[in-house]
This record gives C-alpha cells, sequence and structure tokens, in this order.
C-alpha cells in the first residue's frame, strides 16, 4: 500500500507541474484568424477572446463595406476554433493522468476520493469555447451599422 500511495503522490506532483507549465503556455497564446484574402485578420488569446483586429487599408478594393462584420466573424471563429484545438492539445496530457489519479484512486484501499480534490476547471480547459457576452445567443463581437 505504501508503494501505491508513493506512486500517486509522484503523480500528484507530477500533475501540478504540468498544470503550472500548461497554464504559462496559455497565457503566452494567441492564434490569428483570417478572412476576405486576407485583408482581415483578428488575434485572439487562449481563451477565445478578440484581443486584436486589424482591416487592410486594400480591403474595399474588392469587397463591400457591408460584408465587413460577417468576415470580422469569420476570422475570429477560425482563430477561436483554433485556440480552442491548442488548449485541448495542451491539457491532453494533463486530462490523461487526471484520470489515471482518478483511477487510482479506486485502486488504493482507503484512499481519499481524488475526484473531490481534483481542481473543477481542468475539464473546461480541454473543452474551450468562444466567451459570450450576455447569454448563449449574443457573441461579443460589435455589429456595424451604417
Amino acid at each position: 500500500m505504501r508503494h501505491q500511495v508513493t506512486e500517486v503522490m509522484a503523480l500528484v506532483q507530477e500533475q501540478l507541474s504540468d498544470i503550472a507549465a500548461a497554464q504559462q503556455r496559455q497565457a503566452e497564446l494567441t492564434v490569428n484568424g483570417s478572412a476576405a484574402d486576407g485583408t482581415v485578420e483578428v488575434t485572439v488569446n487562449a481563451a477565445g477572446q478578440l484581443i486584436k483586429t486589424v482591416i487592410d487599408e486594400s480591403y474595399l478594393d474588392d469587397h463591400e463595406f457591408d460584408e465587413l462584420a460577417d468576415h470580422i466573424t469569420e476570422a475570429a471563429q477560425a482563430a477561436i476554433g483554433e485556440a480552442a484545438r491548442r488548449v485541448a492539445e495542451i491539457m491532453a496530457p494533463i486530462t490523461e493522468r487526471r484520470s489515471a489519479l482518478l483511477s487510482m484512486s479506486e485502486d488504493v484501499e482507503g484512499a481519499p476520493d481524488l475526484r473531490a480534490v481534483a481542481p473543477a476547471w481542468l475539464d473546461p480547459f480541454a473543452t474551450a469555447r468562444p466567451p459570450r457576452a450576455h447569454g448563449d445567443d449574443v457573441t461579443i463581437f460589435p455589429t456595424v451599422r451604417r
């Protein structure tokens, strides 16, 4: 039993180290998305928050102003999807180890249920989704009016 407890503690220590590294990688993560032949470009962070929008001066040479909002949304959705994929990739080893830890606690007689003490925030990172402003039907992207 002592060996099993030592193994669980080693896995917990590895998990904490990996979580810190994953948080650092996520804090540094930015993803670009583009639309309208590259004349519209946005940057999002790991949480899918829009942090930068660039409209090239040549946009109106080939595109209509009233299409701009759709192009911004298209670029943002592409960037958010890629950010979610990268965050899931960052979190995959942590999620796998978490599953192993949870199953080990079932095998060690008298061990506490690690589900009760495992941080709840681990799972949401693996399935990052775009933030919403005021509910599921309202996105954070502005509407351009003329």
